[in-house]
């Protein structure tokens, strides 16, 4: 019988063709690691050990490092450090562009590592942006290199396979001959230096249009990348390897020679749009006038609950809010209820009971059913109540409540489906530390929250640094056990769920051009640019919506392209897709406000339903 793994899986982050990368966590920490399944067909074992020890012997920040073997029953696994923002390629997309700042440190980064290995005689010779894995900061990245000795192992390989080993898009010219030396992995870094600036490479076509270009054809720098770069590039990808940078630590000097300042990247754009989205038009299916302004929205099916001034209304409609129609006045409502508040709404979540209200002392369910021509009253519960999550199913709730000590509890309570009614006894966790900061809650599923807090990091108890101000999550389970914490490398002051399991969609203080994309299970961290500067977030089943108070909206599908942008009159106050391609978006100025209805596949966006 085979003992347990000292690691718990948490999802498969990567697939090479040397196997597969996990995301996992220490049984014995709840520290996250990759682990790196190899084909036991293309690494012997004597010849694994044999590399094993090289790896083991790199330590260096800008090195991803190899911490042990684990044998599990799929096989043996190399434990290495986790780098949650994935491969450098994952950057380098037709969308995003790195800034040019950025984009130096991180071949600085690529530089100092190199240089650690070059001088212990390990050639990487697979340089390359899919190898290079990033840890993201609050102020961008860290380059670490991956794979070391592994692509030395398959060049010594004697098998068929080995007459593709490397990649020739990044291959300096001698590698073609099966000749290799530190000055090759420089060339390689060249044409990464040349790709981050351009946004090209120096050279594209078939593996054998590449292999006569690297060996022949002259490099052609393009008036895009600034001039004080291009005698680096240029000495980086000279054909023969004595006329090139003698070590990684005289390219790393030259490039910092010509960097801004200690790299302060704080406070410019990390990312920036390659292309702009495209306008659409502001189409309206129909359109409502507001006596009061719309704090929040939101819809199921064909039921909406909207939060005004003073009060909740929950409107029941006859027909689809997205109708062809173009009578306006279908969209009276055959059942209507509303509750008058005294006090905030702190929550607003429809549920198929019906729509949730949650203020800082009580619970009310709006519900949408009717019985005869009147409807259902409100439901109230009363109990002390703070930040808020419902459940999905609308079984429970859970609350982080300040006490009179300016401390936080974690509390949750059943919720009946028929009478409203709290638990007598919930389950209530305690935080160890006062939290500074208003903290949010999220329900991810049937059975676990999330709390995300801002920390300090540092002496400092509050800084204006991104690097002191970060995010903390916390995760429990519904009886109050506490499963995991990650820290966040921003300073998230929204976030929103999306019908992704165990996904937020975060607003960073420090970085508004960026919006980020958090997977909690397994653990990702990306990063989109974006051109608008939102305050608003939606999520579906397609991508994000975000919006501004200016009145401008922007969509993005899940891996950051920009689909559309249009302006919409007036400031908006609050926003609500439904239906897949619908959109309700309430819009306010001066002493009157509108409820548009929007169709998305009508405005002229690069959607695809």
């Amino acid at each position: 019988m085979s003992k347990r793994s000292n690691y718990r899986l948490l999802g498969l982050v990567g697939q090479g063709q040397f196997g597969q990368v996990y995301c996992a966590a220490s049984r014995q920490n709840g520290r996250l690691v990759a682990l790196k399944r190899l084909d036991h067909q293309r690494f012997p074992t004597h010849k694994f050990l044999r590399e094993l020890r090289f790896l083991l012997s790199l330590r260096h920040p800008n090195i991803v490092a190899c911490q042990a073997v684990e044998h599990m029953a799929t096989g043996r696994h190399l434990v290495m450090d986790y780098c949650e923002g994935g491969t450098l390629r994952s950057l380098m997309t037709e969308e995003n562009r790195l800034s040019l700042s950025q984009s130096l440190k991180l071949v600085i980064d690529i530089l100092k590592g190199l240089a650690h290995a070059h001088d212990r005689g390990i050639v990487h010779c697979d340089i390359k942006p899919e190898n290079i894995l990033l840890s993201v900061q609050p102020d961008g990245w860290i380059a670490k290199i991956s794979d070391f000795g592994i692509a030395r192992l398959s060049e010594e390989m004697q098998d068929r396979e080995t007459s593709n080993t490397g990649s020739p898009a990044y291959m300096a010219p001698e590698r073609f001959y099966g000749e290799y030396s530190h000055t090759s992995d420089l060339y390689s870094v060249g044409v990464v230096l040349f790709e981050l600036a351009a946004g090209h490479r120096p050279f594209s076509g078939t593996p054998l249009e590449l292999r006569s270009a690297h060996l022949n054809q002259p490099v052609k720098i393009p008036n895009t990348i600034p001039a004080s770069w291009r005698p680096i590039i240029l000495t980086a990808l000279q054909k023969l390897s004595a006329r090139r940078f003698k070590s990684a630590t005289e390219m790393l000097i030259a490039l910092q020679a010509i960097a801004p300042p200690e790299l302060d990247t704080t406070s410019l754009p990390l990312l920036a749009p390659v292309i702009e989205p495209p306008e659409c038009i502001f189409h309206v299916q129909q359109k409502q006038v507001l006596s009061h302004p719309i704090a929040a929205l939101s819809v199921l099916e064909n039921s909406l609950c909207r939060v005004t001034t003073g009060r909740v209304i929950c409107d029941r409609y006859a027909t689809s809010l997205l109708s062809p129609s173009k009578d306006l006045s279908f969209a009276l409502p055959e059942a209507c209820s509303h509750i008058l508040l005294q006090e905030p709404v702190e929550l607003l979540s429809m549920r198929s009971q019906g729509c949730f209200v949650v203020t800082g002392r009580s619970v009310y369910l709006m519900p949408t059913l009717t019985q005869g021509n009147h409807p259902l009253m409100p439901i109230q519960a009363r109990v002390p109540m703070g930040v808020t999550a419902i459940s999905s199913q609308g079984d429970w709730l859970a609350s982080v409540i300040p006490n009179i000590r300016g401390e936080h509890t974690l509390s949750f309570a059943r919720l009946s489906k028929r009478s409203m009614k709290l638990a007598t006894a919930p389950v209530e966790v305690s935080f160890k530390k006062r939290l500074p900061i208003r903290p949010q809650i999220f329900a991810l599923d049937s059975r676990h929250v999330a709390i995300a807090m801002q920390v300090a990091i540092g002496e400092s108890s509050s800084s204006e640094s991104p690097e002191d101000s970060q995010t903390l999550i916390k995760a429990f389970t519904r009886r109050g056990n506490y499963v995991a914490s990650l820290l966040l490398p921003c300073y998230a002051t929204q976030a929103i769920v999306t019908p992704k399991p165990y996904q937020l969609l975060a607003l960073d203080r420090y970085h508004p051009q960026a919006i980020g994309v958090i997977d909690l299970k397994p653990y990702r961290v990306r990063r989109f640019a974006i051109s608008i500067e939102p305050t608003l977030l939606a999520a579906t089943d397609w991508g994000y919506i975000l919006a501004n108070s200016a009145g401008q909206i922007l969509l993005l599908d899940f891996e950051g392209r920009q689909l559309g942008k249009f302006t919409v009159p007036h400031a908006i106050t609050a926003i609500a897709p439904f239906d897949q391609r619908g959109l309700l978006v309430a819009t306010w100025a001066g002493q009157q406000g509108s409820l548009y209805t929007l169709d998305l596949n009508e405005i002229g966006a690069d959607l695809l339903f």
